[in-house]
């Protein structure tokens, strides 16, 4: 199959390369230095921006864009997210041989649910962030565009190569891990099972549907430590931290960040996100519809990125 994929240098994207070898991959890359990170013998580069004046797109069979930003300046979700969204489509309808336009877009859309009453893809969106919107706006894109497409929405994503959940991985190694008080559930799904997703609404005969991608146990953000403690044969010490702490600290590493030109990974969005309650998804029609059933169950979820980490150097 030929596909044209977004983010193809990113977290998800990099695992997505090295899980799709079988097929022809044209890939949105910036440079030629960035095209080298995943270079391969079935990977063809198409030197682009997102953010700019797209080139023409190869006749491709499908194409998944998977680009975004998920740590940024406000105007940035938008400009990215958003209008490169809108960018993408206007070159998609262009093409002859396009049968599917698959979205990776993100739970964050559909935004934080009761206990009792887990997120449906059908309910209103709810995004607390403006993460979420961008995405939001950027699905409704996708439904208007008059192209067959499948929008897929990963949980909490962690795996090989991820930066963000990392910083749970070094503070377990290190014996101490600081969460917010009070109890979260939420479902999570490991980047090889977000590849394996992916691939699986390749081949699916559903078009013009939204699915859920998460492993459908929910857990507690206690639950997700206590697996990599055990993966890594370490007692680990839970500090809980009062939520006013934590946007005190939001707001001072957005200063930071101004300063720097960076946006810390704790910053006042991503409290929002992390107080907003329970982030839990209802999956059965990811499990039924899209006949997808993730293979990566947190513990040996976490023992394989545990390794990743390590075998890599950051641990």
């Amino acid at each position: 199959m030929k596909i044209f994929l977004t983010g193809a240098t990113g977290f998800i994207g990099k695992n997505l390369v090295s899980h799709l070898q079988k097929h022809e991959l044209f890939c949105l890359v910036r440079s030629r230095e960035k095209f080298e990170s995943i270079k391969n013998g079935n990977v063809f580069p198409v030197y682009g921006d997102i953010r700019e004046e797209l080139p023409e797109l190869p006749e491709a069979d499908v194409i998944i864009h998977n680009a975004a930003v998920v740590r940024a300046s406000s105007k940035a979700y938008y400009e990215v997210n958003t209008a490169g969204t809108a960018a993408l489509l206007e070159k998609a309808k262009k093409l002859k041989t396009l049968k599917k336009f698959i979205f990776i877009s993100s739970q964050a859309v559909s935004g934080p649910a009761a206990l009792d009453k887990p997120a449906l893809e059908g309910d209103e969106p709810r995004p607390v962030s403006d993460y979420g919107k961008s995405k939001a706006i950027a699905e409704r894109m996708v439904r208007e565009s008059g192209l067959p497409y499948i929008i897929l929405r990963p949980a909490a994503v962690y795996g090989p190569g991820d930066r963000d959940l990392f910083v749970i991985f070094k503070m377990v190694k290190r014996g101490l891990a600081f969460i917010p008080t009070g109890e979260r559930h939420m479902n999570f799904i490991n980047v090889k099972d977000v590849c394996a997703g992916i691939e699986k609404a390749l081949f699916s005969p559903r078009v013009n549907e939204t699915f859920f991608l998460a492993h459908p146990e929910a857990q507690t953000q206690e639950s997700f430590v206590e697996a990599i403690a055990e993966s890594a044969g370490k007692k680990c010490r839970l500090v809980r931290v009062p939520s006013s702490f934590l946007k005190i600290a939001g707001e001072a590493c957005a200063l930071l960040g101004f300063f720097t030109r960076k946006t810390a990974l704790l910053n006042p969005q991503k409290v929002r996100e992390l107080l907003a309650g329970h982030w839990i998804v209802n999956a059965e029609r990811m499990l039924g519809e899209l006949d997808f059933h993730p293979s990566y169950g947190l513990k040996r979820g976490a023992a394989l990125t545990l390794k990743w980490y390590e075998d890599n150097g950051w641990l």
